[in-house]
């Protein structure tokens, strides 16, 4: 970059001198994240406080041909802050992070992009007991409106869909400096409280939804909240073979009658009990499936239990070996506090985080398919000697599901056979219908190469031409 000094004078003048830096070790952190991506580093970072802010930046961005990479708190898992052109990293996390509004009546919240799940649930017990928003397995400190134009799953997926799904409204600076306001809060005497839908105008939110900050930068966010009812509790399915536990997935996220379904590998489990490496011993269950609950009242829960009961009973007819049903709360009292990890969200999923590298082949995919997903994903996991770790979902009320195998590793170490083993999976669930989601730039480089549609390649290219002239908002996602 020929002319650096004076872009920076001119990025001081927008941030002030202490919000900006160019240093190497404050750089550094920003080049990478737990996954086998590709390093770069930035050549600014810029901490952002306000919307004016962002439209200064991205006149500045225009003019020199520079990119703009938006960052939260660089949680993700897929490479997707990674600036692989450098440039200019905006972090939200530090400064832009107000709860600026929630409508108790119409259940919503709007929040900055730098808000986290774990200030957004405090706030709402404090303030607003009787909602409540969702949480995925994630730390604490991740950010709410990234996951949400992300369409990340959550805690009450299995109910509502993913948070993509719960997006009200949206505050986007344009390519031009020019500030849109999308959903119902599009009137031109804009208000605080008229963020309450999407619809029934045309939905433009697509534009900006699984971008990966490609079309815009976003500066509101609204999200839907759920009430919060007075029961929340646990079950728990242990399920031995992969017909039972899909039973249990597709079945019981078809009743209507649970919040959320997670199923993990029995390994998986073991991990939270201080097992580093577990190995699954023959006569234990294979999957651990939990399963959060809420009820109005005690006898609504006992309705729901009930009703959940006789599904199982069904199930037992069909499949050669039992699914054992159980409460979580006596089963964590029994194994220890670890296993809570899993359920007492937002927290640290401990099993995570233990290894220096994380990554994944998160997707979406059809439920019809979820037998061939586990059976040739356990044979990839057992090819490279690796503990099965394998997450599933049902996702709103049984219409598609999750299905996520998760690598831990030793960054530095074994980078290269984690990305072999990576594009494996890919190759092998894209034969039975996912779509990865948080997509890296390698999955889309090879999904376009392959199966993706060239007109649909084509027309997502002229989309982003039209959206983003210069190149600057985050280029070189979705393989443009």
């Amino acid at each position: 970059m020929e002319n650096k000094d004076a872009i920076k004078k001119q990025l001081i003048k927008i941030f002030g001198v202490d919000f900006v830096s160019d240093k190497q070790h404050d750089l550094y952190m920003y080049s990478y994240d737990a996954t086998e991506c590709k390093a770069f580093l930035p050549d600014f970072i810029c901490l952002v406080e306000n919307t004016d802010q962002v439209v200064k930046v991205i006149e500045l961005a225009n003019n020199e041909k520079i990119s703009l990479v938006p960052y939260i708190t660089g949680n993700n898992i897929g490479g997707l802050t990674i600036p692989v052109k450098g440039g200019i990293i905006l972090d939200f996390g530090k400064k832009m992070n107000k709860i600026i509004h929630v409508d108790e009546t119409q259940m919503y919240a709007i929040l900055e992009p730098g808000v986290t799940f774990g200030q957004l649930d405090v706030y709402l017990r404090k303030y607003h007991p009787n909602l409540r928003y969702c949480y995925p397995f994630a730390p604490p400190f991740s950010g709410v409106v990234g996951n949400a134009i992300l369409s990340g799953m959550n805690n009450l997926s299995t109910a509502h869909g993913s948070m993509g799904d719960w997006i009200n409204g949206l505050e986007v600076v344009l390519h031009d400096g020019s500030v849109v306001k999308i959903g119902s809060c599009f009137t031109k005497d804009f208000r605080k409280d008229n963020w309450y839908s999407r619809y029934p105008m045309p939905d433009l939110m697509g534009l900006f939804v699984n971008w990966q900050g490609m079309t815009g930068i976003v500066t509101k966010c609204a999200v839907q909240l759920w009430l919060r009812k007075k029961i929340n509790t646990f079950i728990i399915a242990m399920t031995y073979g992969i017909n039972a536990t899909v039973e249990i997935i597709r079945e019981f996220g078809r009743t209507e009658l649970i919040d959320d379904l997670s199923a993990v590998s029995v390994e998986v489990a073991k991990m939270s009990l201080d097992f580093p490496m577990p190995r699954k011993w023959d006569f234990e269950p294979d999957y651990a499936i939990l399963i959060p609950i809420s009820a109005h009242s005690q006898k609504h829960l006992q309705v729901k239990l009930e009703l959940l009961q006789d599904v199982v009973k069904l199930i037992n007819k069909r499949v050669e070996r039992n699914v054992i049903l159980t409460d979580f709360n006596y089963l964590s009292a029994i194994l220890g506090e670890g296993v809570r990890c899993f359920a007492d969200l937002p927290n640290v999923v401990i099993p995570l985080v233990e290894y220096s590298g994380l990554t994944w082949v998160g997707c979406y995919a059809p439920i019809t398919n979820l037998e061939k997903l586990m059976e040739g994903g356990k044979k990839i996991f057992e090819k490279y000697e690796v503990p099965a770790f394998i997450y599933m979902k049902s996702m709103k009320g049984s219409h598609y599901a999750i299905w996520r195998p998760i690598i831990r590793y030793k960054k530095h170490e074994e980078e290269a056979k984690t990305h072999d083993m990576c594009k494996e999976l890919l190759e092998m669930g894209l034969k039975h219908g996912i779509v990865p989601y948080k997509t890296p730039i390698w999955m889309a480089e090879y999904m376009k190469e392959y199966i993706i549609d060239p007109n649909w390649v084509r027309f997502l290219g002229d989309v982003k031409s039209f959206m983003d002239p210069n190149n600057i908002f985050n280029p070189g996602r979705w393989g443009l």
